[in-house]
């Protein structure tokens, strides 16, 4: 974790990137990791309820 940490603050100041644009990433990788969070969730429920119709 500490590692993560200093490879983003060596981004930040070397390669002059953006914080916000760091943060917009993080943004868009968190919805999509919801995204596919939720299907999962979604599709466990599915299998789920068809596994008990069935009995």
């Amino acid at each position: 974790m500490v590692a993560c940490f200093l490879f983003l603050l060596m981004a930040v100041k070397v390669y002059q990137v953006p914080i916000n644009d760091m943060l917009d990433n993080l943004l868009t990788m968190l919805l999509g990791l919801l995204l596919i969070i939720g299907a999962a969730a979604g599709m466990a429920r599915l299998i789920l309820a068809l596994r008990q119709r069935n009995k």
